[in-house]
């Protein structure tokens, strides 16, 4: 019995190695089908590569040995196009060297310059008078002003000399250093200076506007009193501590536009005749380009604009530099306290 359950046991064992075996075997022989497959496909893709290889090469080679009329025509096409370029480029060298002001003007023409000594002033609305200012400044009504440009400072004694068939007045307070502001100067004279620099007087709207550089308080800086000084030449920063008559121009800071002295220092002519109200241009809003006529023929008054450093009217007061206050003064005055700038239309 025993010897029958080991001969059992013998084939059970033989059958389970056999079997172990075969799994081995298999194994091994799948083991060898991948590695056999592996190269198959790198074989495969090198013979493409070698393939692309030969064909690049080929294709390069017949490329190389084209006929002699395709290389030529090619050579032809490049040889055109460089001398075309180069042509044009002698032809801009030539133009600059022998036609300077032609180069000169169309520059102009793209870009306008700038006057030396001028700011331009760029276009907007702005609530021109004040209501709570006199009487002459109501009422506030909206004004449109086109871009213009507008001298720095006053004009001053040095500028007004080059004029020759200007003239002027002289007397108490007078200004002699070639950088003050020339005074003692009417209405006609300071248009006809403008004018022999290709200028005209600003209008009133102008200049207000320009003093305010977008600002609807009292001063360009706002309405505190304090920085007035650091803006203006008045009573307080000039009689007030011995010194009279007006001050060189662009001592004071600029307002936020780069123009300087328009408060305080001299009093400035403008364009436009002095009416005791503004109502006449809310109803002719064109009145504005300086057109208006002076209300009284035999007595023609005209806009006087910005304070001055002292003197009659309560000129050099706070109140008195005010963006909106107006002055009136006969076309004929010719006054210390009386200056003035130009401005210039931009060129469309």
């Amino acid at each position: 019995m025993f010897t029958h359950l080991h001969e059992n046991n013998k084939q059970k064992l033989n059958f389970i190695n056999s079997f172990e075996l075969l799994k081995h075997g298999i194994f091994i022989f799948y083991k060898f089908y991948i590695l056999v497959f592996a190269v198959f496909v790198f074989s495969i893709a090198q013979a493409q590569t070698v393939a692309r290889q030969h064909d690049f090469e080929k294709d390069m080679q017949e490329f190389l040995t084209e006929s002699p009329a395709t290389q030529t025509e090619f050579a032809r096409q490049h040889d055109f196009e460089k001398d075309a370029v180069e042509e044009v480029e002698a032809s801009e060298e030539f133009k600059t060297e022998f036609f300077p002001e032609m180069t000169a003007i169309q520059t102009e023409k793209e870009e306008p310059q700038i006057p030396e000594g001028m700011m331009e002033i760029p276009e907007g609305e702005f609530l021109m008078g004040s209501f709570s200012g006199e009487e002459d400044e109501l009422p506030d009504h909206l004004v449109y002003i086109k871009s213009f440009l507008l001298d720095a400072h006053e004009v001053t004694n040095e500028a007004y000399s080059r004029c020759h068939e200007c003239e002027r007045g002289s007397g108490g307070f007078d200004t002699f250093d070639r950088q003050q502001p020339v005074v003692y100067v009417d209405w006609e004279n300071a248009e006809s200076y403008c004018n022999s620099q290709n200028k005209r007087l600003p209008t009133e709207a102008e200049w207000e506007y320009a003093a305010r550089a977008g600002s609807y308080d009292k001063y360009s800086f706002g309405n505190n009193i304090s920085l007035l000084e650091n803006y203006a030449w008045l009573k307080s920063n000039t009689v007030d501590k011995g010194l009279w008559g007006a001050r060189k121009v662009s001592g004071k800071l600029p307002n936020r536009w780069g123009v300087h002295d328009l408060y305080g220092n001299v009093m400035e002519w403008v364009q436009n005749y002095y009416t005791p109200d503004y109502f006449p241009y809310i109803r002719e809003p064109d009145l504005h380009n300086g057109l208006n006529s002076p209300a009284d023929n035999g007595y023609p008054l005209r806009v006087v604009r910005g304070g001055a450093w002292g003197g009659l009217h309560d000129a050099g007061t706070p109140e008195g530099v005010r963006s909106a206050k107006r002055y009136a003064f006969a076309e004929w005055t010719r006054s210390f306290q009386i200056g003035f700038r130009c401005a210039m239309d931009i060129p469309e």
